[in-house]
Formats: structure tokens, C-alpha cells, sequence
């Protein structure tokens, strides 16, 4: 109709693990998102109509719907016009999910003020305040332009990081907006044979068999509850017949020679998990093996934080050249993630 009113793009705010933001814009602009990048740790979408491509979304933590109002000081939003906006963004987006409750994310979110416009939302919305615990996220800070305010409300009950198929945790457990960015780096075939090494709970395995077909899916761990609670997290995930889980030490694999194509490892740190002192036969070990059952045109990738020992060990080897790396936010360190490829 040629009077139709054309639907205007609503404006989202993505949050990522600080370091991956390139990799978050090339995954909105493949499912066809217009994406623009905004700091190390957001990013910008632009979306018409329903939220279902932002919510799906796997490299990023968190999305927020992102309203700029043009007022002086939060106190302003309890005016007549502004809070009948604010109700149609919270109605906007409770549409799509079941929201029981809300709560502030502000400075001075204690404050009369903020209280007085919990009242109101509470009353014109029916969904519950909760201060501490509130599935609908509000967020409100000063417009970054110096004029206004602006409200985040994120658009899921929980952050997209939050799988609902985690049923269970390992210390050390890898976030998995970062296991999704992992598995973007190194790439996905329909083809391919995957392994996972030291699999942990089997985030980087669940989230590689989520994002793609697969030949083949392996996950192998020395530790027996370490494959038990894997196998946990699959069967929530509905994926146990897709993938094989072995109890194994990834130092010397059952495996065949060159028979894997993708490579990925969340390498023990010496942290929560492991010792540094342990990763120094572990580290060089690991690299052989790998390149004994690696493809001739394998990608691995792998994340440390034993950076300086890594890359000791990588420097004394002839097996694997560095095609890329990248520092990224994880957990309270800043490990780093790196691209490898067979040498010939």
C-alpha cells in the first residue's frame, strides 16, 4: 500500500566480552543485521519488526533495546508523555517473553525518585519490582551526545550468554558467547571433523554443534567427571546422539593421524584449573599431539592465559604457525585467543 506507514528501525545495544566486538558485528551482519560497531564491549544493531534476530544472536552476552529521551535528569520520566513511552518500550518487549518482575540498573537507583517510578511502572505494567532480582533489566544513563537520557531494557529475561541447556558447571567454565566467537574463528564446515579437546562441561562442543552441521563431533577429557557433566549439558541441549564424548587424555589420543579438521581448546591456565608449573609439559605435549591427528589444512583454536609460557612453547616448535590472535575480557583476566595452522 502506498500510503503505509514504512515501519523505522529500531536501534539495539549489544553487549560483548570486551576484545570480541569484530567478531559479534560479522555475526549480526550474516543473519542481516545492520551492525555498527560502538566500543570494545558494544556494539550498535539496527532492526525492524520482531526481535527474533537479535535474540538469537550467539557472540554476544547481553541486547538491549536502546531509547534516547530527551530530559534533563531521570525525575522527568515520571511526566505523562515520557512515561506512557517508557510503558509502550517495556510493553514492546514483555510481548515477546514472559517477564514476571523488573529492576533498575542506575546510579542512585535507590533513590525516591527511582522508587516513585518503580510505583508507577509496577502499577501500569503488572509486572512485579524485584531490586535485586528482576528479569526485566532497566537501565538508565546519560546520552553519551551530553543531552538526555537514555534507557537500555534488555530484551530477554536472562543474558543470551545463559544457555539454557547449562545444567551443569565445571570450575573454570568457559563463558559461551566466548566458545561461539571461538568457533566463529575457526570457521564452519558441513564437513568437517571437529574435536574438542579438554572439553570441560562441553561448551565449545555444544556451541560448534549449534551453530552448524559437522561430520564429525568430538569431545575428549581426562577427567571422568568432566565428561559426565558434558554429557549432562548435551542431553539438555538435545544433542548426545550428535557428538562423542571420550575419557580421554588429549595428550595421547585413540584418534588416527589426520583425521581432524577444526581443532578448539579452552587450555588449562593454571588457574582455576591446572598449574603453571604442570603446563609445561602439558603445553608442548598438546601441540604435538594435535598436529599428529590435525588435517594437513586444520584450524585450531585455542585460549590461555599462560601467555608468556604459550608462546615460549610456540616459538620452540616447528608444528603450528600463528595466523591470528586476540586478547579478550574472560572471567577477570584478559587471555588471549589464538588462530593456528599446520605447518607443511
Amino acid at each position: 500500500m502506498p500510503n503505509a506507514r514504512r515501519r523505522r528501525p529500531q536501534i539495539f545495544e549489544a553487549e560483548v566480552l570486551a576484545g570480541l566486538a569484530p567478531v559479534a558485528l560479522a555475526e549480526a551482519r550474516d543473519v542481516g543485521l545492520r551492525a555498527e560497531p560502538l566500543r570494545e564491549d558494544a556494539i550498535h544493531l539496527l532492526a525492524k519488526g520482531a526481535l527474533r534476530l537479535v535474540k538469537g544472536l550467539r557472540t554476544v552476552k547481553a541486547v538491549y533495546r536502546l531509547d534516547h529521551f530527551d530530559i534533563p535528569r531521570p525525575k522527568a520520566m515520571l511526566g505523562d508523555q515520557h512515561f506512557r513511552r517508557l510503558v509502550a518500550t517495556v510493553g514492546a518487549v514483555t510481548r515477546e517473553d514472559a517477564f514476571q518482575s523488573f529492576r533498575f540498573g542506575a546510579a542512585g537507583r535507590e533513590s525516591k525518585v527511582m522508587q516513585r517510578l518503580a510505583d508507577a511502572l509496577q502499577e501500569a505494567t503488572g509486572l512485579r519490582f524485584d531490586p535485586d532480582d528482576g528479569e526485566l533489566l532497566l537501565r538508565f544513563r546519560p546520552s553519551p551526545e551530553g543531552s538526555g537520557w537514555e534507557v537500555l531494557t534488555r530484551v530477554t529475561p536472562r543474558p543470551l550468554s545463559a544457555r539454557s541447556w547449562r545444567v551443569c558447571n565445571m570450575p573454570g567454565g568457559l563463558n559461551a558467547s566466548l566458545a561461539a566467537a571461538m568457533n566463529r574463528l575457526s570457521g564452519t564446515g558441513d564437513r568437517d571433523r571437529y574435536l574438542n579437546a579438554m572439553c570441560g562441561s562441553g561448551t565449545l562442543l555444544i556451541e560448534r554443534a549449534e551453530m552448524a552441521p559437522a561430520s564429525q563431533l568430538t569431545g575428549c577429557d581426562l577427567d571422568r567427571e568432566a565428561v559426565a557433566c558434558a554429557r549432562c549439558n548435551l542431553q539438555a541441549a538435545g544433542m548426545v546422539d550428535r557428538v562423542r564424548l571420550v575419557q580421554e587424555d588429549a595428550t595421547r589420543l585413540s584418534l588416527p593421524e589426520g583425521g581432524i579438521d577444526v581443532i578448539t581448546a579452552d587450555l588449562p591456565w593454571g588457574d582455576a584449573v591446572g598449574s603453571h608449573q604442570s603446563n609445561l609439559d602439558l603445553y608442548p605435549a598438546f601441540l604435538e599431539e594435535m598436529r599428529r591427528v590435525a588435517a594437513p589444512a586444520a584450524r585450531m583454536v585455542l585460549l590461555t592465559h599462560d601467555i608468556k609460557l604459550f608462546e615460549g612453547v610456540l616459538a620452540a616448535q616447528r608444528s603450528w604457525r600463528v595466523v591470528d590472535v586476540r586478547r579478550v575480557y574472560h572471567g577477570g583476566h584478559y587471555p588471549r585467543i589464538y588462530l593456528l595452522r599446520p605447518e607443511a
